[in-house]
């Protein structure tokens, strides 16, 4: 049975005329006409209307699922019904490929959107945990005249709301001072030597970042944090420390280290998007 046939006698099934049934499919009757006679063959639009009216699967309809008959052998039905099938390939494939380019499209507009919003600056909890461990150094030294290495290892962890960004690296402001108006061996200490103030960028290496200070003499540190957010770029700067290491001295005729205090600031003044700003808790309005 050839697909003008089973159309035909699905129509009859349904008590249809063929104007009636041209009405339905929003075609004249002398098409329904040419399709039953097998002039020519429906869109894949009509295709699809026709096998819902009937209540089939477009492939029952064309004849190539049970329970309606496959064709009989013809060789140009068979022609007609591998270019039907060909036409419904390349109908799929171009659609596949307009909803791939139209997802392509707002994934970009969705990036541009996030990569384009406003940043605002808060003072609420950034970091789950911010620490900073010392290596062991012997106390009692003399002020800006250690001879001992001291190394500080920093972590630190976003909160929930920050879940998909990373710490990238950390920024150390390093001060120092001279308390002392000679050098051991008699000679003047400049004005540049009395104090002095350097930058360290920190690398990041699996969630740990390690500044070593050389002949540690009491220098004080400030430890800034960067985050990067994945897939977008985007990236967060705290504005205050998250770290802050300050020594203690005492002045016993000469002024010596008796103490290294560290300060672990887990909510640094920073701009941050405000989507994340909005969703992060704010303590004003914890219990």
């Amino acid at each position: 049975m050839t697909l003008g046939q089973r159309i035909q006698e699905l129509r009859k099934g349904l008590s249809l005329s063929q104007e009636e049934l041209g009405e339905k499919m929003g075609v004249s009757r002398q098409a329904i006409s040419k399709w039953e006679g097998d002039q020519t063959i429906p869109e894949l639009d009509k295709l699809i209307a026709l096998s819902k009216l009937f209540g089939l699967t477009l492939g029952q309809l064309l004849g190539v699922e049970q329970p309606v008959p496959a064709p009989a052998a013809n060789p140009k039905t068979s022609h007609r019904m591998k270019l039907l099938l060909a036409g419904m390939g390349t109908a799929i494939l171009v659609l596949a490929l307009v909803v791939g380019a139209l997802w392509s499209q707002v994934l970009s507009l969705n990036r541009r959107t996030v990569l384009e919003e406003e940043y605002v600056l808060i003072d609420r909890e950034i970091f789950q945990t911010a620490e900073c461990q010392l290596s062991e150094i012997e106390l009692g030294f003399p002020q800006a005249r250690g001879d001992q290495d001291l190394t500080l290892t920093f972590t630190a962890k976003p909160v929930k709301e920050l879940k998909n960004w990373t710490v990238i690296g950390l920024t150390a402001y390093i001060e120092g001072r001279n308390p002392w108006g000679q050098h051991p061996d008699g000679t003047p200490i400049s004005q540049e030597e009395r104090e002095w103030h350097r930058t360290e960028n920190i690398p990041v290496s699996q969630g740990t970042a390690s500044l070593t200070l050389p002949d540690y003499g009491g220098e004080s540190v400030q430890v800034l944090v960067s985050l990067r957010e994945k897939g977008t770029g985007r990236t967060i700067g705290t504005a205050d420390p998250v770290f802050t290491l300050t020594a203690e001295t005492e002045r016993a005729g000469d002024f010596f280290i008796t103490g290294i205090q560290v300060e672990e600031n887990t909510a640094p003044s920073a701009p941050i998007p405000k989507s994340i700003a909005l969703a992060l808790p704010d303590p004003r309005f914890e219990k």
